[in-house]
């Protein structure tokens, strides 16, 4: 039985190598893709400071957007789909209320993620996916998402805006004050979701 040469056998070890390390990373990557399909369910973060992996955008301005009144509808119903939220079914209420109290059409949203994970991460029936009235006594619970989507939307109005809180580092110091002592991650949160939103960019 005759055997290769050495010299043949030294040219093809490269192609040998080649042809067996594409074979492990086509292998490698599709299961990646089978593991990340967008059935799955997403795992919640452990606190808001954890839903961004770095400091999100600047420049986010309460009622300044450059989405169209008919856009929105899509935008937010897709956005709260991509984070498998409850709140999906309810994005055209959400809007129709915002617009009624005069609020930025994202901030409902925003605040729902930074609280709750946009209503995923609440108490059994309770409907709270914005962290509204939680305090020592215990969290306020409401009927159903509407009454809480309508709730948080006049007390935004009357007990925010109103008095003049127009940024969300403003609101922050009275909705979530305990958030100023570590460096304001509650703030980063809202604005992140709202650039999200303005820039209909989906959970991945």
């Amino acid at each position: 039985m005759q055997t290769l040469p050495k010299v043949a056998i030294i040219l093809a070890l490269p192609l040998i190598f080649f042809a067996t390390s594409s074979f492990a990373v086509l292998f490698s990557a599709s299961g990646a893709l089978i593991a990340s399909s967008a059935d799955d369910p997403i795992s919640a973060p452990s606190s808001s400071s954890a839903l961004f992996g770095s400091l999100p955008p600047e420049g986010v301005v309460l009622g300044e957007t450059t989405v169209s009144e008919k856009a929105r509808p899509i935008i937010l119903k897709k956005f709260l789909e991509s984070y498998h939220s409850p709140l999906a079914k309810y994005s055209d209420y959400i809007l129709s209320v915002s617009a009624e109290y005069d609020l930025d059409w994202r901030i409902l949203t925003a605040i729902a993620g930074a609280e709750s994970t946009f209503g995923r991460n609440i108490p059994d029936n309770c409907y709270n996916a914005w962290g509204w009235g939680i305090h020592s006594r215990g969290t306020l619970c409401f009927g159903s998402w509407k009454e809480g989507i309508r709730t948080v939307a006049r007390g935004l109005k009357e007990k925010f805006l109103d008095d003049g809180l127009n940024t969300i580092d403003e609101i922050m110091a009275r909705y979530a004050p305990v958030s100023l002592a570590n460096g304001g991650s509650w703030a980063q949160a809202v604005t992140y979701f709202m650039d999200q939103l303005e820039h209909a960019e989906y959970y991945k």
